[in-house]
């Protein structure tokens, strides 16, 4: 009876190790994942400012580039010039503060 009592316990104590093992490895996985997933936001973020730089200097570039403008190009380059020149203000608005 008592040997059978220590063997039942020993066994629980085997399969409490092999849980307490496996729980460390899937916390110490998830730790991991978590820094991956800072990394991969971290590089989304950067990539989007990236790509609204790029397409700010394709606008850009496009202006520049009109040899003949049509009516289009000229409305849409008059409406960049406006944006410009609003962010510019509030540059010197919020210098003034």
């Amino acid at each position: 009876m008592a040997g059978e009592l220590q063997q039942t316990v020993d066994r629980l104590r085997a399969k409490m190790l092999v849980v307490n093992d496996r729980f460390a490895l899937v916390c110490r996985q998830r730790d991991e994942a978590l820094g991956r997933i800072r990394e991969l936001e971290k590089e989304l973020s950067d990539n989007r400012k990236h790509i609204e730089k790029l397409q700010q200097e394709i606008d850009f570039l496009r202006i520049a580039t009109t040899i003949a403008p049509e009516r289009k190009d000229v409305e849409q380059t008059r409406a960049l010039l406006a944006e410009l020149v609003r962010e510019i203000d509030k540059c010197i608005a919020d210098l003034k503060e």
